[in-house]
């Protein structure tokens, strides 16, 4: 789908000298659904000097960047505000983008830089679009029939019947979940409504997910972001503040409901927090995984043995859907945390249990794995082309050193940490090494996923998308984040000695004897830490390896 079309040419454009038009490519905040799988389309638009928008063209995920130089030019011919004009300049901040623009119009002067205008814009028509939503909402979305959302309601009565909000203790006591008829594996299934409120259940692809949802959801409260995983949610409703269009259909097909608060609403949330209705596929996936629910409740003690105790429960459940049986496994454990870890002696599985068996690593077993499986990456197609291969070798000593982990075990908020904090503080190195850190170190997650299927790589991959190498440059470019030893490094290669050899540190220091040290060395005041202790962090990241380590399999 397009909303690109070539207009006529009636007028000559003509050049304004100086002119500059900025253009961006993002995500549009709905799905388009009905058309095979659900998509959100993307959307690429001009924006001139005056912050009119001048041009546009919508297209599927993948096609639009093709269209870009004619969009480009048709909106130099017949802008949607104003008159024919040709730029001067061309500002976009994606380098895809960017070359694109180059190679269908050379004459022009594509900058590649940040485009907040444009940002803020895109930002303001999200926010409308998500106010004014003008689509109104049915459960009878795509190929969902009325039967077939029946059979769904009629699983959910029972699983609201079932409270297992109320059997639970928390939602952090978690039950993998395996439906090899929908390809999930060890799937992490979340129970909510302890606290008596938003009762339902949200499935996430696996428990590193479930720990990037919950580190997410505190950074966002804090008024931070923070990356999001891609999740399922199937909650209660109160009929009160559901579409009077969604009551009327319930009441139309005299779909089953528990009680007035207890209208369930299947939905799909993207890692843009972005929400769409839910496929045929999906329903029923809904509905296998309430009444699984729905009977292991049965099992409540044993549950709560398992939570708290160790001891694992694992059934299997033939559940009938309204597609046929569908075979599903319950469980309190996860085969990524233990099994995986008894089944073979890989390396990633041992460098996994060097930080979940204990809270101090021991550098030496980890400076082994880590050599052998640095060989490994340096072999490999991901790798054999890296001439600073070692540059991921600061990122794994860091979150052994200060997080306990290693790179198998590292996920996506403390790799953050690592990248954007400790690297500025603890390293020495300038801006111009961000490049090469992001680089190694995203080839190195793209290696551990083919290599190794690690849980966490594509929530770590996010982390080290487009934006990361400029994030990066800008937090070793800000002597704020650096400490007093890595201040005191940098001041010296800034004052012409050589900081790599320890003739010139000596030099260095030589030089310092008797005179007041530079401003820009961080100098933390009496008694005082240069930042304050993360304890409230530690303390979190500890709770989650307690949780790890209660969810193990025992033989």
């Amino acid at each position: 789908m397009s909303a690109l079309r070539k207009q006529p040419r009636s007028r000559t454009p003509q050049r304004n000298s100086g002119i500059e038009w900025t253009g961006a490519i993002t995500s549009m905040p709905a799905y388009v659904t009905g058309e095979g799988e659900p998509y959100r389309p993307d959307i690429l638009v001009w924006m001139g000097a005056d912050g009119m928008i001048l041009g546009s063209a919508v297209a599927r995920p993948g096609e639009i960047l093709a269209m870009a130089s004619d969009s480009l030019q048709a909106t130099i011919e017949q802008p949607m505000a104003g008159t024919p004009h040709r730029p001067a300049r061309v500002r976009v901040a994606s380098a895809e983008l960017a070359d694109a623009l180059r190679s269908g119009h050379p004459e022009l002067d594509v900058v590649c830089a940040p485009t907040p205008e444009i940002d803020e814009m895109l930002a303001e028509m999200r926010h409308k679009m998500d106010v004014d939503g003008t689509n109104e909402p049915t459960y009878l979305v795509s190929e969902i029939t009325p039967d077939a959302m029946a059979s769904f309601f009629e699983a959910a009565a029972a699983l609201f019947r079932a409270q297992p909000w109320n059997r639970i203790p928390g939602d952090e006591s978690l039950l993998s979940v395996t439906i090899e008829q929908f390809g999930i594996r060890d799937a992490a299934l979340s129970v909510i409504g302890q606290l008596g409120q938003s009762f339902g259940f949200i499935l996430f692809a696996g428990i590193d997910a479930f720990e990037t949802y919950v580190d997410g959801a505190v950074a966002i409260d804090r008024g931070e972001e923070a990356e999001m995983p891609p999740h399922f949610a199937m909650t209660f409703e109160r009929g009160s503040d559901l579409a009077p269009g969604l009551r009327k259909e319930v009441a139309k097909h005299q779909w089953e409901i528990a009680g007035k608060n207890a209208y369930p609403w299947p939905v799909v949330i993207d890692e843009d927090l972005v929400p769409r209705p839910p496929t045929g596929k999906e329903v029923v996936l809904a509905e296998a995984i309430a009444r699984a629910l729905t009977r292991i409740m049965d099992e409540e003690a044993a549950l709560r043995t398992a939570w708290d105790l160790g001891e694992p429960v694992l059934r299997t459940f033939r559940v009938i859907t309204h597609e046929g049986d569908v075979e599903v496994t319950l469980g309190t454990s996860f085969m990524s945390e233990q099994d995986e870890l008894d089944a073979d002696d890989d390396l990633v599985t041992r460098l996994a249990g060097l930080a979940l068996d204990s809270d101090e690593i021991d550098p030496d077993a980890r400076g082994l794995l880590e050599d052998e499986l640095l060989v490994r990456f340096a072999a490999s197609p991901e790798g054999k082309d890296l001439e600073e291969i070692d540059a991921c070798r600061m990122v794994m000593d860091l979150a052994a050193n200060h997080l306990g982990d290693t790179i198998a075990t590292l996920g996506p908020t403390d790799l953050r940490e690592v990248l954007f904090e400790l690297i500025p503080l603890k390293v020495s190195i300038d801006a111009s090494g961000a490049r090469v850190i992001v680089e190694v170190t995203r080839a190195l997650y793209t290696f551990l996923k083919r290599e190794f299927d690690l849980d966490q790589a594509d929530s770590c991959l996010r982390v080290l998308g487009k934006s990361a190498v400029r994030r990066l440059e800008a937090a070793l470019s800000d002597s704020s984040n650096f400490g007093m030893a890595k201040s005191l490094f940098m001041a010296g290669k800034e004052a012409g000695f050589d900081m790599q050899s320890q003739q010139g540190i000596d030099a260095w220091m030589e030089s310092l004897r008797g005179k007041p040290l530079p401003p820009s060395i961080a100098i933390p005041g009496p008694g005082v830490p240069q930042r304050p202790p993360r304890k409230a962090a530690k303390a979190k990241k500890n709770k989650r390896k307690a949780a790890r380590k209660s969810r193990k399999r025992r033989n």
